[in-house]
Parts: structure tokens; sequence; C-alpha cells
């Protein structure tokens, strides 16, 4: 048996399934085997995971369109390995990752996670070079801090397959969001242990589900929504954390309408936000920001209504 499965859903990836393969096969810890699913695509990308066919352990599964979610959990109930590592289809490991999570977790059995640094790019080449550029990842106990902000990317991720399963899974009903949710559900039983290095090439992709940023913040409201309904005496115990989670993320949908030109929509949710939490500095500076256009034409009305008037 492996010790740890690499777990690679896949839509419509021909274009950069390869890269992704190749990494795993470049890893220094070589214990490893790797299911590709494919999830109802309808380009060559099965074609171009089967060129890796003869150089890993590999087993493509094809299976309808049912989200990254749904590919994901039919990886980790198919897997042998002891660990899951998981790696969306464009984007690239590097090297040592595998050996350095398995060292984590020799250190610290106990651990229900296992997530690191990364590194972002696009066509043009490196964007970030570490997460610390947009969020503050971290281990330890962090189920607190992850209800603020999610800051554990998936490809980044491995678990023991026995604690995936025992948590349930990620959640088939959500498009979005669907990792948010059980890192939660993870960080509320176990430590997290974390690899402050980047040890992934995370690819921005225009068009791609995460680049809505409206969608997704709205998705990841909707998580510690629920959370917190589910988990009510938490929320008794720590009323503090929850009016600030909810109203992160409430601002986080401000910003992403405000993207979007959505100023109506923007101004709702900040102004949610703030009810939740008037402390949040970065929440009324994006009310200015959101408001400013308005001050502006305003301005602009009132001054040629006075011109008119001379």
């Amino acid at each position: 048996m492996p010790a740890v499965t690499v777990v690679i859903p896949a839509y419509n990836a021909e274009r950069h399934i390869g890269e992704a393969l190749r990494s795993v096969w470049e890893q220094t810890f070589k214990d490893v085997e790797v299911l590709l699913i494919d999830d109802g695509s309808t380009d060559s990308t099965v074609r171009e995971g089967e060129r890796f066919a003869d150089r890993m352990d590999l087993d493509i599964v094809k299976q309808r369109n049912g989200g990254p979610a749904a590919a994901r959990n039919a990886g980790i109930r198919r897997a042998h390995g002891q660990y899951c590592a998981f790696l969306d289809a464009d984007d690239v490991m590097l090297p040592e990752r595998l050996a350095a999570q398995i060292g984590v977790f020799e250190a610290d059995p106990e651990l229900g996670l296992a997530h690191t640094d990364l590194m972002t790019f696009d066509e043009k080449g490196t964007v970030h070079k570490s997460r610390w550029a947009f969020s503050e990842p971290c281990g330890g106990m962090v189920l607190d801090r992850l209800l603020l902000d999610n800051f554990i990317t998936t490809s980044t991720v491995m678990a023991p397959r026995d604690r995936l399963l025992e948590v349930g899974l990620f959640g088939e009903d959500r498009r979005v969001s669907e990792d948010f949710e059980l890192w939660l559900r993870m960080a509320a039983r176990w430590r997290v242990g974390y690899i402050d290095r980047p040890m992934i090439r995370y690819r921005y992709r225009p068009g791609s589900l995460s680049g809505n940023k409206l969608m997704t913040a709205l998705s990841a409201l909707d998580v510690v929504e629920t959370f917190w309904r589910e988990h009510s005496e938490y929320g008794r115990a720590h009323p503090r954390l929850r009016r600030m989670s909810v109203a992160r993320h409430l601002a986080a949908a401000g910003a992403g309408a405000l993207h979007q030109r959505k100023r109506g929509a923007a101004l709702a949710y900040i102004l949610r936000s703030l009810a939740k939490d008037a402390g949040g500095g970065g929440t009324w500076k994006l009310l200015a920001k959101t408001l400013l256009p308005s001050f502006r034409h305003l301005s602009r009305t009132k001054a040629r209504g006075a011109a008119e008037a001379m």
C-alpha cells in the first residue's frame, strides 16, 4: 500500500494536466499513487493523463460531471494511501512538497491536516511569491482564525484518509467553498500543521469559479453562517468572534459586489457588516470607496446647477 494518494480532480484540463502530473512524478518522495478523477471532460484530459501511465502508479477514473467536491470525494474513497494529498489539475507541486508534509505527520501524528504556503502565478509569471502577500496562514488550533479568513488552499493540503472520512468529506452540494466547509469541520476537532514555505504554485485563471469574487465571498459567508447555526453553543461562548467572522465575510461580499460595479449591493453588504462589527477599519475604507462616486456625482450636479443659475 502506498503512503500517499495524490487526488487530482480534472475537468477539461488538457492544457495543464501534464504539468500537474509531471510535478507529482518529480517528487522526492516516491511511495505515491495518483488518482486522476476525470469529471466528465469533453476534451483530451484523459489522453494527456495517459501519457504518464508508464511513469507512475496512476489510475484514471472517469465519472459524470459532478463538480470538484464529488471528484475529490471519489478519489478519497478509492485511495489506498494512509494520507490523501490534493492537487488541482492546473496547479503544480514543488519537488519537496510530499516529503515535507510526511515529515510533519511523522513529527505529530495527531494532526487533522497539514497545509503549506504557496506562490501564485499566471501565464505572465509569478504574481505573489507567498500567500503572506494577501493572507496570514498558520497552524495549531486554527478554528477561530479560520472563521475570519479561509487561509487554507486545497492544493496545499495533505490529510489522513481516515480523518477525512470521519468528518464527512467535501460537501457535494457546493461548487464553491466546499473546501472551506471541510477545513472548519476538521479544525474544530484537530490541530493543523503548517509549513511556512511555498510548496505549491497556484495558477490564477481568468473565468474560474474562484475568480468570481462576489460568488466566492457569498459562498464563504454561507459556510460561516451555517457553522454558527450548527455550533450555537460555541457561538454563545464566543459572541465577539461570531460577530467578527460574519462581519468579515459580509465585507468581503461588499468588496466582491463593488468589483462587479454593483454599488447598491456592495453598500447593503458593507452596512450589514458594520452593523455586526463597527470596528473594522478596512470596512470603513470600503464604505468610503463605495460612496465616493456618488458624492462626486452629487458635487458635479450641484456645480452644474450653480453655473446654470448664474
